[in-house]
């Protein structure tokens, strides 16, 4: 699916490539992000389903935003905690995190059929990534819900545990890559809790994905290079400057001649 043979063992490289951002954050009073300003340069949005962000009318808005833009439409689950942006672990069971899923699925699913759009992918969010890969079983709840929610679902997340349980339940997936975060030796991304772990360059930023569409890896805060699998490239909706990273994701995949199309196009 839209690759070429990468160089010295390294993995294939894109032809075309996902760009894709958190979206629909805000609530109420409360304003994150420049949803407007992103939506020009990616391809495919997460929106925010009201546990860990976002509300009924920034979920109308945002789905109505990416209809006028023609971005595709995902859901972007979290943990029920507004107060923590769904990025601290909860002790939940397989069951309660199972209908979480559904619940916030279906919520966003109903504003896309208002808009005449089709719901295109599921992105779990904050916290639930590193919980899927300290717990299966919670890995294989979300899975389930996906597929029980709509079979033709995309799941999308990076390569590796998570998406090995999404395939086992029978989806469709697609891996991503961080513009805006950094990676150990291992791929596990840096705690936002350190120095460094959020990056905010564009141009470092720029730098990186040069090597990542180019060589097919990334270089580690450990000075590493890697390889890296990946149908897409994620930018954070509340990292300092999104819109402009996001613009810069497009203009560097363009310039190296990958193509940027929806997750539809891509997942295998």
């Amino acid at each position: 699916m839209g690759t070429i043979t990468g160089q010295g063992g390294a993995p294939p490289l894109r032809t075309a490539v996902d760009i894709n951002c958190d979206l629909g954050e805000s609530y109420g009073r409360y304003v994150l992000g420049r949803d407007d300003e992103v939506i020009r340069w990616i391809s495919s949005a997460n929106v925010a389903c009201g546990f860990h962000a976002g509300d009924p009318h920034v979920m109308r808005r945002t789905v109505e935003l990416a209809r006028a833009h023609g971005v595709a439409v995902g859901a972007h689950p979290g943990l029920p905690d507004l107060l923590g942006f769904g990025r601290r672990p909860m002790a939940v069971s397989p069951g309660e995190l199972r209908d979480y899923f559904t619940y916030q699925i279906g919520a966003l699913r109903a504003f896309t059929e208002a808009a005449g759009l089709r719901l295109q992918h599921v992105k779990l969010h904050g916290a639930l990534f590193e919980m899927a890969l300290a717990d299966r079983a919670l890995a294989d709840a979300m899975a389930a819900a996906t597929r029980e929610a709509d079979p033709e679902l995309i799941w999308l997340c990076p390569a590796g545990a998570a998406a090995a349980a999404a395939r086992e339940q029978g989806l469709r997936v697609a891996e991503e890559f961080y513009a805006d975060r950094a990676y150990h030796a291992d791929l596990r991304l840096v705690s936002r809790r350190l120095p460094g772990a959020v990056l905010a360059d564009p141009a470092a930023i720029e730098q990186r994905l040069r090597e990542a569409f180019s060589e097919g890896t990334v270089t580690t805060v450990d000075g590493v290079r890697v390889p890296v699998v990946f149908q897409s490239v994620c930018v954070h909706g509340d990292t300092p400057g999104a819109a402009e990273i996001a613009r810069r994701i497009r203009q560097t995949a363009e310039g190296a001649g990958v193509a940027v199309r929806p997750l539809a196009a891509l997942a295998d």
